[in-house]
């Protein structure tokens, strides 16, 4: 190739790659629309969308409903060129979708987790890739990438898992592992910074620069967004504020003596007023919780107390980097209905600038929906490159 052929074939590519990135502005655009919103000339505009549509890049799209377009022809990206995966491992559930490279997704399937066993996780990880592969909108071609929340931070140079809430998963090489049933491109990343990032693209987060998602199930955790951006700290481990008290109160990690000793004297006290036995085994946060929305006097005030802890959590955060908004989510903290007014009520007397609180509207999705996100913005630029370089030339 010359030089001269080489320059053109980068031109043509940067003159693609600048109408893709208008046409993934989320609208549809005409030809002529391209031209004026890039400050290109028509001719050129035209060029780049032939370039595209030869690498299967775009499409014609439907004309936009309620606009005057007189006979023009509109574009819109190929998202259905491959397929992401997106999992998330949690307590007592590993969660997974499949989306399109845009992030769009086509299936979830989440699978009942009851061992902290490697061995099973890998079973059970190798099933949701099967079933969501299975139902991929392209078929069950090559992932174009994969990316894990875990509860924990992994090492960057080591890939082990550190600072784990599970402790038989804890020092363990996680990711080459996982390497072995979720085959190509691999990403594995802290559940709550995942979740922030879902928050921020998706959630709650979205019109926001600055806010805090605070996961609070099986342990406490904070995913900070800093002017836009994600935060992991010096060493990943930016937003660990799990403490002691939350522990004691999240499924599957063991209660505090004190809870205990409240739980079992709630039962036993219910148990004796019905003239039965009460039951052998301690109830799980979701019965807590809905005692107490039932207005049980008991579950009202571990859920009050449980309300305190997240309060003086948040206040702790606020008080170091001063965020507007704190997003709750995790399977204690999705408790709205009976947590955020003490919340709330409390605030105030903990933090000078005591920052708005907010349930994520995302639910039990929010790391599904960040692992996701990131895997179709990691996968679509390779797509890209390498269809452009087949379009254009090297």
């Amino acid at each position: 190739m010359t030089a001269k052929s080489a320059n053109l074939a980068t031109l043509r590519t940067m003159n693609a790659r600048s109408v893709l990135d208008a046409l993934c502005s989320g609208r549809k655009l005409s030809r002529a629309e391209v031209a004026r919103r890039l400050g290109m000339s028509k001719p050129t505009a035209n060029h780049a969308i032939e370039t595209l549509l030869d690498a299967g890049l775009v499409r014609e799209a439907p004309r936009p409903e309620g606009e005057l377009h007189y006979g023009a022809v509109f574009f819109e990206p190929v998202a259905d060129l491959g397929h992401v995966l997106g999992i998330d491992i949690g307590s007592n559930w590993v969660r997974g979708a499949v989306a399109d490279l845009d992030g769009s997704v086509r299936a979830r399937y989440d699978h009942p987790r009851d061992s902290d066993d490697a061995e099973t996780l890998l079973g059970i990880l190798a099933t949701v890739r099967a079933r969501l592969v299975a139902q991929a909108p392209t078929g069950p071609g090559a992932t174009a990438a994969t990316v894990v929340a875990v509860a924990g931070i992994v090492d960057p140079a080591t890939q082990v898992l550190m600072v784990s809430n599970e402790p038989r998963l804890e020092g363990t090489p996680l990711v080459a592992a996982l390497r072995t049933v979720l085959p190509g491109p691999l990403e594995v990343d802290n559940d709550v910074n995942l979740a922030a990032l879902g928050e921020l693209r998706h959630g709650g987060g979205a019109e926001w620069e600055d806010f805090a998602f605070l996961s609070v199930g099986s342990g406490a955790g904070a995913g900070l967004v800093l002017d836009g951006k994600l935060r992991r700290g010096h060493h990943g481990a930016a937003g660990e504020v799990d403490f002691p008290a939350h522990r004691s109160f999240a499924v599957g990690s063991p209660a505090g003596d004190a809870l205990q000793k409240r739980i079992a004297s709630r039962y036993r006290a219910e148990a004796a007023r019905a003239g039965v036995d009460g039951p052998r085994r301690l109830p799980t946060v979701q019965e807590v919780f809905t005692e107490a929305k039932a207005g049980r006097p008991l579950a009202l005030q571990l859920v009050g107390e449980e309300a305190r802890r997240i309060a003086a959590t948040i206040a702790m955060i606020a008080q170091v980097v001063d965020v507007p908004l704190v997003v709750l989510g995790g399977e204690i903290g999705l408790n709205g209905d009976v947590l955020l007014e003490p919340i709330r009520a409390r605030l105030p007397r903990l933090a000078p600038f005591p920052p708005l609180v907010r349930i994520s509207r995302l639910g039990d999705a929010a790391m599904l929906t960040g692992a996701v996100s990131v895997a179709a913005r990691t996968a679509w630029p390779q797509v890209v490159s390498d269809r452009l370089a087949a379009a254009c030339g090297p």
